[in-house]
């Protein structure tokens, strides 16, 4: 089992649409080339799961919480409203894995994501501010472009990484919605 990520697509696919596990792939960073060579030594196996994943949230340092943590000390964030997707949180992610392991799941590739409306990163924020309690209005949004213009350097992010669940939900895993996996995590923040 190798775990990958949206990062082998270009993300121009238009917002609405989803990769497909047989999309092909074209990274757009050191990082995503480097995943996709790991895709390529993992595939060479008969018997593999590739799993592709995005926006995984789970234990420590993630963009949940992070929002939730500059939430809680009133600052104001200014977030990217120009990447669609959907986060992965790691319960998710597991039990997926575990369920194509231990039900004999056709082998291949697999996209794991949770499950509902693909949104923004500024949408996930919002509903972060909004299920810790603080005014969801706090967050503003920018685009990609305006956020990145002083770094000296950053990785380019795909603007599309909403994933086709289909493979998965017909394999018999259907991710929980992430809104209510949010809930969820906010809790035991």
């Amino acid at each position: 089992m190798h775990v990958s990520t949206d990062y082998v697509f270009d993300g121009t696919l238009p917002v609405g649409q989803e990769y497909s596990v047989e999309h092909p792939i074209s990274p757009l960073s050191v990082y995503g080339a480097s995943k996709a060579a790991g895709e390529s030594a993992a595939t060479a196996w008969r018997k593999h799961y590739l799993l592709r994943t995005s926006w995984v949230v789970g234990e420590g340092k993630n963009f949940v919480a992070t929002m939730a943590s500059l939430a809680e000390r009133g600052v104001d964030p200014v977030v990217v409203a120009d990447q669609w997707g959907r986060p992965t949180f790691t319960q998710d992610l597991a039990g997926a894995a575990l369920h194509l392991l231990f039900t004999g799941a056709p082998y291949g590739t697999y996209h794991v994501s949770n499950s509902g409306e693909v949104i923004t990163w500024a949408d996930l924020a919002r509903a972060v501010y909004t299920g810790t309690g603080h005014d969801a209005a706090r967050v503003s949004d920018t685009t990609t472009a305006e956020y990145f213009a002083n770094a000296q350097v950053f990785a380019p992010r795909p603007a599309n990484s909403a994933l086709d669940l289909s493979k998965l939900i017909a394999a018999g895993f259907t991710p929980r919605d992430h809104r209510d996996a949010l809930a969820e995590y906010l809790k035991v923040l």
